[in-house]
């Protein structure tokens, strides 16, 4: 072999070109075979652009294990080919890594699985054998290869060509006599390639998952990163340059290949290469530098050793040779292998080399860590491949977090910055979004994001994903801290604040402090970056496509949610009682004496909007939730081991900060009752102290009194459901408790007479039915009214104060008699009637329909709860009996409700949305009744109430069945989504809107244009009126599974035609038809079998366990693909309890029937079950 080609000065190209092939590497397939889209050969002579080279994994199959292009060309070349007759091989084992590696660590593998991958390895032979089947380290190893090298070259290099084939999967070596003829490289490599995939193979070591793949990796990549550096150890690096350009010879050569198994595995060793020589390059330089170093310092003493000084510049100049040399081999393996591979077909190739330059950059700063280079990371920012997009964050976070390497940066910066902030606020995939957000935040650390930037960012606090919002609280209280920063610099600073502000004494919640400021800050961001205030409470604007999310369930709101997140991050947060004294200041008298004084202008900058005031509200009842859930995390808490008196004392700080805020709310009902929103807003701060961990301590009964008051006050003022919701839930938490229970009893009471006097009172007792009778304002307090007594109602028994005859109404004109506030009720139903007389105004008509709707549904409750009644005391005993009177006024009360639900139907459009309130309800009346089934009739005992129990009648069932027809058409209107064309009897005449009609459909034509305010307007109206059909779709066949499988309507028909376009109405519908089988759903091994059997046996007609909830957590608005609905089966009753998929009996009424009643029922789950929701 030749010498080395630098102890005369830099190598030279003709002294290369005599030890090697100089001619760029040709295609591992023939030139006909060749992709068009994957550059090769004079790729180095211009500058390859993404936006030209690039090929994604878009182009890829979809089944990892499925082949390439290039191998579907392979393998058709094969085909026409003679078969050969060897035997086919099975395909290679998984390799396990056995002994301990010195610059890689290797992992250790089970006993049986190390013991079968050394057997493989072992009959692998060779220096396959030696890596993964011995203990040897990597270095002894290596030392042997180069001894091995010293007695047999062309041997020693055979065996590391052998070691990147068998290490991807190929049986087939090459012989000493292959290496030693170069140029016929390419063409060996084919034969064997062709011979690899004759044994078909589906996989090969580097491309399997888990720890084994992991192992093989680590130790291969290190071995050849250990071969190369033992190589320059020993010098051959240098003097035997021969080595080093016919291992590239070969191993660029695989990297070009069809065969996904040579092109990984010789790309990963390619790469380690590059690695090992750019250590080895930096070593040097170290070494120069060093040198150099001491040179100087020998020069600059009074009697320098010129024989040193010389030594010493010899040394230099022959490290700067060495570190040339290396750096172009280095450059020409970058050109040869990474041009080409960091755009491959593969995914896992293309983050192989963004892994590899990443560390490239750090190791060798002054040769990569330029524009030229880091260019290609910013390109591969763009990869289709979610885990390459996130590889490349991670390296780029790497080289952010170095405060040397931003001045270097910040061209990268301006030329990638955008697509940054697209990653993290609208990337597909979570995992990329939060690296995409972290990584943004080292920018924001140094100056290197800009104010727009900031925003985007910093609206991802209100994100629909909790880990998106988890990450981005970070960057978010930045955010903040900037804006705090800005307004006490604005005020002179902290100095001139501190002596300017009164002091703080104990107890003094409304002292001004620099506190509010900090406040005042994270309620001008959390306002700024909230852009949903046209949107109702229960909607959410979805990220990156601006879609709609209907909640259908109780959820917290969105700033409160926000502020979970921002808890740990903003210390100020943690003293929830200096925030609620910052709410309770009155800014109103903020001017003393001086409009110009330090303290006036704290004052000014510290006033609080509207909007403000109600976000930290919502601030507040995050601050405090956590604050008392910590500390009774602290008391339960088994890792800290505590002593009885520190659990004594956490319980009484808990118990004490729980009576603060029970002192407080008053005060802030005071301040905020009178709007709406911040009044839901307080009941929602009072509401922490429903918290189990709470459930324990002591009330004050004076206390929770004067709450009570607030909250009747509350419930009589208010009438929108973000008010009446949590306050009828804090009524609910108060009769839980037994110190409260005389004094709640008689708040509700109080509330009772209060709201059935208020409906006696809006009422005209002459034309309680008529439509269009009564004024608009009337009209309004009235449909709030009953809006009341459906929520009292949940949580208390309504059944006295309903019929209470002191209310009692005789009407001479139409014989109608209203014996007490049920009657009243149950007649108002027929408000959604048209009558003769002109018909009333749009709002007009919206507030009857309004009003015939809760009407509706506080009449179902009261026949809920006499149902219920009837089970308590049927279970009594024998003796227990119901009088003939009350069965007979039950059961008229029940024919009157029925015929006047399905009289609304009748008489109105099947689309209406009133029609599909009533059909709904008139479908439970029915399931509700079947609870009765369950009694057993004992000796003695009459049956009289069984008359309570009736079948839908036949009419009763194609009315509703028309309206199920007409939301159904309604819904895919809206969504663009084609019916079946198979309509049953008596569906021609549905009078749903014709698609051509939507007045918010959009031309084809105004898709095309860039969208208008209007149009964008236009198009979110209409997306908001797609989720509404939905969820009405929704909630209609709900119920009608409750029926269902309560038996009352034809069980084969009604089946049937849910399922009739199941797979075209998305994935919702598609997950409530799953719930027909509710066996599948909630089927349970063992005891809860039992139960679903026992319930079976008790319900006539009925197929499975009890009450479940099929509706669905969120409803999504989607345009596009529908998701796969997951599948339930094996899953336990209480995993889907936990998902809300199933609930328990007493829960799914909705109502509080008390603790005796279920003590007296004995089995009042099953009794319970079928009652409604």
């Amino acid at each position: 072999m030749s010498s080395s080609p630098i102890r005369s000065g830099a190598p030279s190209t003709a002294q290369r070109a005599s030890a090697r092939v100089r001619k760029q590497p040709e295609q591992y397939t023939s030139s006909r075979f060749s992709n068009s889209k994957r550059k090769r050969g004079n790729d180095e002579e211009g500058d390859p652009q993404m936006p030209e080279d690039y090929v994604s994994d878009e182009d890829e199959p979809t089944d990892e294990d499925e082949p390439a292009e290039e191998e579907i060309r392979e393998r058709n070349k094969k085909a026409r080919k003679p078969k050969s007759s060897a035997p086919r091989k099975p395909a290679q084992k998984k390799p396990k890594v056995n002994g301990t590696a010195l610059p890689v660590r290797r992992k250790k593998p089970t006993k049986k699985t190390a013991a079968a991958a050394a057997a493989d390895a072992e009959a692998a032979g060779g220096l396959y054998a030696q890596v993964f089947a011995s203990d040897d380290g990597l270095e002894t190893i290596a030392a042997d290869w180069l001894n091995t090298f010293d007695e047999h070259e062309p041997q020693a290099l055979a065996d590391v060509v052998n070691f990147a084939l068998k290490a991807a999967g190929c049986n087939t070596a090459v012989s000493e006599h292959d290496v030693e003829d170069p140029d016929n490289a390419t063409n060996r490599l084919t034969d064997i390639q062709d011979d690899y995939q004759a044994t078909e193979p589906t996989d090969f070591p580097l491309h399997r998952k888990g720890k084994a793949g992991v192992a093989f990796k680590e130790t291969f990549s290190g071995f050849m990163i250990v071969l190369m550096k033992s190589i320059a150890a020993r010098g051959l690096l240098y003097s035997q340059p021969m080595l080093i350009e016919n291992i590239e010879v070969w191993l660029s050569a695989m990297t070009s290949a069809a065969s996904r198994a040579f092109r990984h595995t010789s790309t990963v060793a390619s790469l380690s290469i590059i690695t090992a020589l750019c250590e080895i390059a930096a070593e040097r330089a170290n070494e120069a530098a060093a040198a150099q170093r001491q040179s100087e310092g020998e020069k600059k003493k009074t009697k320098p050793n010129k024989a040193r000084v010389q030594q010493l510049d010899e040394k230099v100049a022959e490290t700067n040779r060495v570190q040339e040399w290396v750096e172009i081999q280095i450059k020409d393996w970058f050109d040869t292998v990474f041009i080409h591979r960091y755009r491959d077909i593969d995914p896992v190739i293309r983050k192989e080399c963004a892994s590899a330059l990443g560390d490239w950059i750090m190791i060798l700063p002054h040769v990569f860590f330029d524009g030229s280079h880091l260019r290609y990371l910013g390109w591969v920012l763009s990869d289709s491949s979610a885990a390459t997009r996130a590889e490349i964050l991670k390296q780029l976070q790497r080289l952010y977090s170095e405060a040397n390497n931003v001045g270097g940066l910040r061209t990268f910066t301006e030329r990638f910055r955008g697509r940054l902030v697209e990653i993290a606020t609208s990337d597909a995939e979570t995992n990329v979004r939060v690296s995409g957000i972290e990584l943004l935040d080292v920018l924001r650390e140094h100056d290197l994001v800009e104010p727009d930037d900031v925003d985007a960012v910093g609206r991802l606090i209100y994100d629909s994903d909790p880990r998106v919002r988890k990450t981005v609280a970070r960057f978010f209280a930045e955010s903040v801290n900037d804006a705090y920063t800005t307004m006490i610099d604005e005020l002179g600073g902290v100095e001139n604040l501190e002596e300017s502000l009164p002091e703080v004494g104990e107890g003094s919640l409304d002292t001004p402090r620099l506190e509010w400021l900090k406040f005042k800050s994270l309620a001008e961001q959390l306002v700024n970056y909230d852009g949903n205030d046209d949107l109702p409470n229960q909607v959410e604007r979805h990220r990156g496509d601006g879609g709609l999310i209907l909640h259908a369930t109780a959820m917290e709101s969105r700033f409160t949610l926000a502020a979970d997140v921002l808890y740990d991050k903003i210390e100020e947060m943690k003293d929830w009682e200096a925030l609620s004294g910052y709410l309770l200041f009155d800014h109103s008298t903020r001017r003393g004496k001086g409009a110009n004084d330090t303290l006036t202008q704290f004052k000014q900058a510290a006033v609080l909007t509207e909007k403000e005031a109600l976000v930290l509200l919502e601030v507040v009842s995050s601050s405090v939730k956590h604050a008392l859930q910590d500390l009774h995390d602290k008391t339960i808490s088994t890792k800290s081991k505590l002593t009885k008196k520190q659990k004594a004392e956490l319980s009484e700080d808990q118990e004490e900060a729980a009576r603060r805020l029970a002192s407080l709310t008053p005060r802030l009902f005071k301040k905020f009752g009178d709007v709406p929103n911040t009044a839901a807003a307080v009941l929602r701060i009072g509401s922490v102290l429903d918290m189990p961990s709470l459930s324990g301590l002591h009330e004050d009964t004076a206390t929770y009194s004067t709450i009570l008051d607030d909250i009747r006050k509350q419930f009589m003022s208010h009438g929108t459901d973000d008010v009446l919701a949590p306050a009828s839930n804090a009524i609910q938490h108060a009769k839980s408790y037994m110190e409260l229970e005389e004094v709640t009893d008689e708040k509700v009471s109080g509330l009772w007479e209060d709201v059935v006097s208020n409906l006696v009172d809006l009422l005209n007792l002459d034309v309680v039915t008529v439509r269009g009778a009564t004024q608009t304002e009337e009209l309004r307090g009235l449909s709030n009214n009953l809006l009341r007594i459906v929520r009292l109602s949940q949580v208390s028994d309504p059944i006295p104060s309903l019929e209470d005859t002191n209310v009692a109404h005789s009407d001479e004109a139409t014989g109608a008699e209203y014996k007490g506030a049920i009657d009243y009720i149950i007649a108002l139903v027929q408000r959604a009637m048209p009558t003769d007389s002109p018909a009333p105004d749009a709002e007009d008509a919206d507030l009857e329909d309004e009003v015939a709707a809760r009407a509706s549904e506080a009449a179902l409750l009261y026949f809920q709860w006499k149902l219920a009644g009837i089970v308590q005391t049927l279970s009594g005993g024998a003796n227990a009996d119901i009088s003939d009177e009350e069965l007979e006024a039950l059961a008229t009360r029940r024919d009157q409700y029925a015929s006047s639900l399905n009289a609304v139907l009748q008489s109105r459009k099947s689309a209406d949305f009133v029609c599909v309130t009533v059909a709904k309800y008139l479908l439970e009346l029915h399931t509700a009744a079947i609870v009765l089934r369950t009694i057993t009739i004992k000796p003695g005992m009459r049956d009289d109430w069984i008359v309570l129990i009736m079948d839908l009648h036949e009419a009763y069932t194609k009315s509703i069945m028309k309206v199920f027809a007409a939301s159904e058409k309604n819904f895919a209107r809206l969504a663009g989504k084609k019916l079946e064309d198979k309509p049953m009897v008596d569906e021609d005449d549905i009078d749903a809107d014709p698609m051509d009609e939507d007045p918010l459909s959009e031309s084809e034509s105004e898709e095309e244009e860039t969208q208008t305010q209007e149009s964008q307007h236009r198009h979110e109206t209409k997306q908001r009126r797609t989720v509404f059909a939905e969820n009405t779709l929704c909630e209609l066949t709900r119920s009608l599974i409750y029926a269902v499988h309560a038996g009352v309507v034809d069980v084969d028909a009604t089946r049937k035609r849910l399922e009739r376009n199941k797979l075209r109405l998305g994935a919702n519908y598609k997950e409530l038809c799953s719930y027909l089988d509710i066996e599948q759903v909630g089927g349970k091994k063992g005891k809860g079998k039992k139960k679903s059997a026992k319930v079976k046996a008790a319900v006539n007609g009925m197929n499975g366990r009890g009450k479940v909830n099929p509706k669905s957590n969120a409803i999504v608005a989607e345009d596009e693909t529908e998701d796969e609905i997951e599948d339930f089966d094996g899953e336990d009753e209480e995993a889907l309890r936990r998902r809300g998929l199933v609930m328990d009996d007493a829960d799914a009424l909705g109502l509080d029937f008390g603790e005796e009643v279920a003590e007296q029922n004995g089995g009042g789950e099953e009794v319970e079950s079928v009652l409604g929701d």
